[in-house]
């Protein structure tokens, strides 16, 4: 008999299996201020995230990956609490954002000491609570979709280099922020040059742009999938980036293609204004408002459960 696939929870070890439908990318405890100088940037009320979750769960949702990274409010140990109050698992990431966030000492760290940092962050974690994915690991925002020619900073390429080391030290996941700019195939280009695997690396942000003719979309997608990766459409709700309605077709495109086991789903929920007890959306939007939006184009509960429960599981505690 196989030995039971486990993944590293903010509350402990557990069987992935037991996660469920798990949201790939969402935010629960983070402040931005840093960017926007907007008190609705920032989510650190345990108690509400609690009650957010738990309506996730009402409607369908089983885990959640939150991927603060530090320098903007991570804290594995608040984490804890929102999940112990709430009851659903949530999976720790750890990671640097922007160069702006970084902590002092990262700015002159050589990539085996930011590794290391990561490392300690997987197998000791702070204030008992281990991270159990990299992630989310940045680069930069470009504000043209021009995939052909965007590249790594130097400071990044250090940061991408030290995930993969971690990577293959701890065998943990990997997810980005590859928003604005579409730097998924940069990003892989320097996992692949330091040794990742990249079939345990999720592009993230990959529904932050979009084109009338969907080939050239397509033409983004395609080449990351073809590389293992899984691509993650974790910006759901966001529409004033893409219509939910496009997103919708250029999955059960991929879908069609036969790529459904590569495919993530979320949210990016890291607004006030988005949680349901604001009006907002809440975590729950992909259940109630996108999932038949996928069902009307075609897309089975077969495939909508390898993109909720499959992939994510996959990136998690591999196959």
């Amino acid at each position: 008999m196989p030995l039971p696939r486990t993944v590293t929870t903010v509350t402990g070890v557990a069987a992935v299996e037991t996660l469920g439908p798990t949201l790939a990318h969402e935010h629960l405890y983070l402040n931005i201020q840093f960017f926007s100088k907007k008190a609705d940037n920032v989510l650190q009320d345990v108690e509400v995230m609690a009650r957010e979750l738990q309506a996730m769960r009402a409607v369908g949702g089983g885990a959640v990956i939150e991927v603060t990274p530090e320098g903007i409010g991570r804290d594995p140990v608040k984490l804890r609490e929102i999940s112990r109050k709430s009851g659903v698992p949530v999976v720790s990431g750890i990671a640097f954002y922007v160069e702006e966030t970084y902590p002092q000492w990262v700015h002159a760290a050589s990539r085996q000491a930011i590794a290391d940092y990561f490392i300690r962050e997987i197998e000791e974690g702070t204030g008992g609570v281990r991270a159990g994915i990299l992630g989310e690991i940045t680069s930069h925002n470009e504000a043209e979709p021009r995939p052909e020619s965007y590249r790594l900073r130097d400071h990044e390429k250090r940061i991408f280099e030290a995930a993969a080391i971690a990577q293959k030290r701890t065998g943990v996941g990997i997810t980005t922020h590859a928003s604005l700019g579409r730097a998924g195939h940069a990003q892989l280009d320097v996992f692949e040059a330091a040794g990742a695997d990249l079939r345990r690396i999720a592009i993230g942000h990959c529904d932050a742009h979009w084109h009338a003719d969907p080939e050239q979309d397509l033409s983004y997608y395609l080449p990351m999938l073809e590389r293992g990766a899984f691509i993650a459409f974790d910006m759901i709700g966001w529409s004033e980036l893409a219509p939910d309605e496009v997103r919708a077709q250029r999955i059960a495109a991929l879908v069609k293609l036969g790529y459904e086991k590569q495919v993530l789903l979320a949210t990016d929920t890291c607004r006030k204004s988005q949680l349901r007890v604001n009006g907002g959306r809440g975590y729950g939007f992909i259940w109630e408002s996108f999932l038949p939006r996928l069902r009307a184009l075609g897309v089975t509960e077969t495939q909508i459960r390898s993109m909720l429960v499959d992939a994510p599981h996959a990136l998690l505690a591999g196959n």
